[in-house]
Formats: structure tokens, sequence, C-alpha cells
């Protein structure tokens, strides 16, 4: 990973960062004398010598110096050049150098790093302005770069293959879901208003023969008697709305395997707070998300930060297989939800369901003369009774969890993580995990 950037991310930001060392007016001469002379020890050690001045030793002592990635071949093998070492998990903060990276980040870092356990002992007084955040964010560059390296270079070669990722997150190779698309109902919304309709409303030319009723509390529920023909009546009057098909899910693939280790929740977890931490840190250097500069300095990051997507920009073999499943639990209801929230959750994109899910579904069309009616995303309901396919639940939490288990299915799944990414946004999430090895 990281092979082709040659000068790239580190030569870059390391020029970048000891060049403010030097050019720093407010720190003692001696601290700057032994940084420009790689006396990194001597001034990490110093309390003397101000956060900035020890931070940047540190981060020397991690092996993030100009004369080191200047040496022949050295953005080749991250691994060789920072010298990193095999870390039990995630949160291993100080094995080997990463021990520097954190002992620089407790000196300079964010509020939510130096008040945690992490720099228990270490952390150190006094603010931070825009020369401290610099450094903190070069700390959490390099802590992100270590931990990739470090968890997922299994042979310690600088180079993460499919293979890696595939041992390290243990996922099945393959995954399927039943989707029931036969006598569906639909959510129809109408301004404000919010309406469930029978399945056969875009059989005829007219929504008036259809069977409607209001939304109260959940998606189940299904038209039937007085309310017929009440609410359509209203709706085929109407220019504009909006129609969801409900859909219902039975069973999906537990990709987890049964269940999800510690290692993968730390991971993820860890890669999302150093994601967030890196673009607070660039936002309060004032590094707008546009800025040119900003751009080149977390160019490098493209093979991590890849959105799901493989070197040809298509979505990586292991992303398919997630997407299969994890698109329609990711933002899935459970029963805390509200009926007001619920309005937001259960739904995916139709491009998305086709695209990654079952391109067997065909989107809807509706009758003429509703030509004002867009149907751009589906909802799901999840199935509460393996034996019979007759009871219906919004919440995951009340899905079956007898024979196939569906609830256990779903929970397992979530725990790989539920928020979504895009190629270069800055965050690194699980999904964008398991494509390392095809960048």
């Amino acid at each position: 990973m990281l092979k082709d950037c040659r000068i790239g991310l580190f030569l870059g930001a390391i020029l970048f960062a000891l060049a403010g060392c030097a050019d720093k007016k407010d720190g003692s001469a001696s601290c700057m004398n032994q940084l420009n002379a790689e006396q990194y020890q001597s001034v990490a050690e110093n309390t003397n010598c101000s956060n900035y001045e020890r931070a940047s030793g540190y981060l020397g002592l991690a092996g993030m110096s100009f004369s080191n990635f200047m040496k022949k071949g050295a953005t080749d093998n991250l691994t060789k050049t920072l010298t990193i070492s095999k870390l039990d998990n995630a949160s291993d903060y100080t094995t080997g150098t990463r021990n520097y990276i954190t002992k620089a980040l407790c000196l300079v870092g964010p509020d939510n790093i130096t008040s945690s356990s992490r720099c228990s002992g270490l952390a150190a007084s006094g603010s931070r302005g825009v020369p401290e955040r610099e450094i903190s964010f070069f700390g959490l560059l390099g802590d992100m770069i270590y931990v990739n390296y470090g968890v997922l270079d299994n042979d310690s070669n600088g180079t993460i293959t499919s293979g890696e990722t595939s041992s390290f997150s243990s996922m099945e190779s393959s995954a399927t879901t039943t989707i029931y698309t036969d006598n569906i109902t639909y959510e129809i919304i109408a301004g404000t208003s919010v309406y469930i309709a029978s399945d056969n409303f875009t059989s005829s030319s007219s929504i008036t023969t259809s069977a409607c009723l209001d939304y109260t509390d959940n998606y189940t529920a299904v038209p039937t008697g007085s309310n017929k023909d009440r609410l359509c009546a209203t709706i085929s009057g109407l220019t504009s709305a909006e129609i969801r098909p409900i859909y219902k899910v039975d069973n999906m693939t537990d990709i987890s395997g049964g269940s999800v280790g510690d290692s993968i929740t730390a991971m993820v977890g860890e890669f999302s707070s150093l994601s967030l931490n890196l673009d607070s840190e660039l936002e309060a250097i004032g590094l707008s998300s546009d800025s040119s500069l900003r751009k080149s300095l977390t160019e490098g990051l493209s093979k991590i930060d890849n959105g799901g997507l493989n070197s040809s920009g298509d979505n990586c073999s292991a992303a398919k297989v997630f997407d299969t499943v994890a698109l329609l639990v990711k933002d899935a209801a459970d029963n805390t939800t509200t009926s007001a929230e619920l309005k937001n959750k259960n739904l995916v994109s139709f491009s998305d369901l086709i695209g990654s899910v079952d391109s067997s579904i065909n989107k809807p069309t509706m009758p003429s003369g509703y030509s004002g009616v867009t149907i751009d995303k589906a909802r799901f309901i999840w199935d509460s009774n393996s034996s019979d396919n007759s009871s219906w639940t919004d919440f995951y939490t009340n899905a079956y969890s007898d024979a196939n288990d569906l609830k256990s299915t779903i929970t397992n799944i979530r725990k790989f993580g539920t928020t979504t990414s895009t190629k270069g946004d800055g965050k690194v999430i699980f999904r964008e995990l398991i494509c390392i090895g095809e960048n």
C-alpha cells in the first residue's frame, strides 16, 4: 500500500512539518538546533522544549523524518521504513515505534485522545494552536498508516494483499438475501402526508381503485375494508408524490460467520476515530475540503480511503459481497426507534438495491397520468416468524431468532459498521478496509 506514492503524502508531509519546526520562532534555539540535527531523543525527553518540539521529536523517533524518506526505496515499503511492528489489535498503542506516535499525540493531539486512557500519565498541559495541530495531523496520519500495516500486513513485507484483508475480516465469500416482491404494499408521501397503499395501485390506469390508509406507527399495516379508496382518490389528484415499495426480507447470509471478533470492531472504531480527528485538525488549521494543499497532503490515503472501490474504480469483490446484505441493514430500525424516526429508517436507494443487492428486482412503473410521481427508494420490513412467512416487523430487533436467526444475522452485520463513505471523503470504514488489497 502507498507503494507508488514516492514523494507523495509522507515526504510532502514531513517536509511541511519539519520546515515548520525549523522556522518556529518561540521555541528555544537549542531544541530547534537539535531537531535540525535529528537528535530526536534529546528533544523528545527534554521537558524544557515546547510540546510542539517534543512531539516533533517523537515523530522523528517513529521514523517520520525527512532523511528517512529520502532513502532509496523508502516509500516502496513503509512497514520497513517506519519499522512497523505487528500489532495484536488496533488498540495496541505502545508496541514498537507506535509508542512514539502515541507520546506525540498525547502532547499535541485532540482532546478525545489526550483525555483517554491511551494518554494516562502522558498528556501535557497547554493550549493548542495551529503549529500544534499541524504536528497532531501528521501524528494522526502516521498512526493510521501504522494501524493499517501493523494489523493487516501479516508478513510485514510492506504490501497488503486481498488475502490478508480476507484473513483479517473472516468474511464469507458470498452472500444471498431473500426479498419478497409479490403482494407488496407501498408507502406514499404526498407533501407532509404519509400513506400506505395496497399492492394493486399500479396495475390499472387509476390509483382510485386501490386501498389506502394513513401511516400511524408502522409500515406492516395492510389497507382493508373501510379504508378502501378514501385516500387514494385524494392522491390521484396530486401532481407530485413519492412512492416507496415496501419489500419483505425473509432471510440473509450472515457474512460474519456467526460473530464479529473484537479485532474487527476495534479496527473499525479506531479508523473511524482517526478519520474524524484528521478532518477536525485540517479544518482547524484552515484547510477546507476543497483546499489543494489538503488534497495533496491526503492524496496518499487514497488506497485506504477508497470508497470500497478497486484500482479500476469498480466496487471491489469483497465490497460486493458486503453490499449484498450490509446495504439493507445499515439504517435498520430497532425497537427504540420512534414512529417519527421510522420514516427515515429501513430505506435503500433503488440504484443501490438493484446494483448491489438483487439485480432481478424491477423498479415499479406508474400508470399513465402520474409523471410527477417518483420512485427512487425502497423500504424494508423484516420477517418475525420464519415458520409461516406471514408476520412482519419494522424492527430488526423483533426479527425471528429461530431457524436461520435473522435477528442475529442483522446484529452481526451491523457490527462491521453502519456509516457510509465515498472515495476521498476523509472517512475510513470497514467496507474500505476490505478493499485495500485490491488497490
